[in-house]
């Protein structure tokens, strides 16, 4: 993500030099136009932008933030830990966010980008905004953000894993299932490093797919299961136009009553 965070920037004007401890990435990131250097040292950096796996990231912060004379931005996906050792290592300005999005985004413009207030949330935005031209800024807390991350990149990305375990060279027609093998089929193509770590390191994610068991087990149990899932499907108003929506994602019309 670094290499994709550094052309972002590049995009809308910022002058920018990447670093990573690997040469081979380094020399990655060359080819895909990203000027690099053979040092992390901050020193002479209006901000530094750590984009590291997730868990470097309180490392890297505790590493670098006191010595960056700018701003210091970290962009990981979790925010709790990484955000209290950045109250803890003082120092410059200290910028906490997370790109909603991935390596595919062509530019800034109207992409989302949670931030999580370290200090004083008016001031860390409008270092955001100038920094991630164009963007999005939305601002919560980082405990709502990790929980909005546990159900919503942690479970999607175990639900695709799962899906893809169980119907994998099996037969299949094209119903709704034809989304779930796109998300399954994407989530495979990600590495599977960065899911795991949010297993391991978020309580919340771990809450969720404790919850996931529950549910699945609760259906499983049910002597009828109809009153479970119905229990689980909630009130759905406007299951007319979700019913139509559906289809039309399929590409086809929805059947008629």
């Amino acid at each position: 993500m670094g290499s994709a965070i550094a052309s972002l920037l590049a995009s809308v004007g910022h002058e920018v030099r990447g670093y990573d401890p690997s040469p081979e990435a380094r020399a990655r990131a060359s080819a895909a136009g990203v000027s690099t250097v053979g040092s992390p040292d901050p020193a002479g950096y209006g901000a530094v932008v750590a984009a590291v796996p997730l868990w470097l990231s309180a490392e890297v912060a505790r590493e670098l933030c006191p010595r960056a004379p700018g701003m210091y931005v970290d962009v990981s996906t979790l925010k709790v830990e990484v955000n209290a050792e950045l109250r803890r290592c003082g120092g410059p300005l200290r910028v906490s966010v997370h790109p909603l999005f991935g390596r595919g985004a062509g530019g800034l413009a109207g992409w989302p980008i949670a931030l999580t207030p370290i200090e004083d949330a008016e001031r860390e935005l409008r270092a955001a905004s100038e920094l991630f031209r164009g963007a999005e800024l939305i601002v919560m807390d980082e405990s709502t953000h990790d929980e909005a991350v546990a159900y919503s990149v942690a479970l999607p990305h175990v639900l695709g894993y799962l899906f893809r375990a169980v119907s994998r060279d099996r037969p299949s027609i094209p119903t709704v299932s034809r989304r779930l093998q796109e998300l399954a089929a994407a989530v495979e193509a990600e590495d599977p490093e960065l899911t795991s770590h949010l297993i391991s390191r978020s309580p919340q994610a771990r809450r969720a797919l404790e919850e996931l068991r529950s549910a699945l087990s609760e259906i499983l149990s049910a002597p009828d299961p109809l009153a479970a899932l119905s229990s689980m499907r909630g009130d759905w108003r406007e299951r007319g136009a979700l019913y139509e929506a559906a289809y039309r994602a399929l590409g086809c019309s929805a059947p008629g009553p």
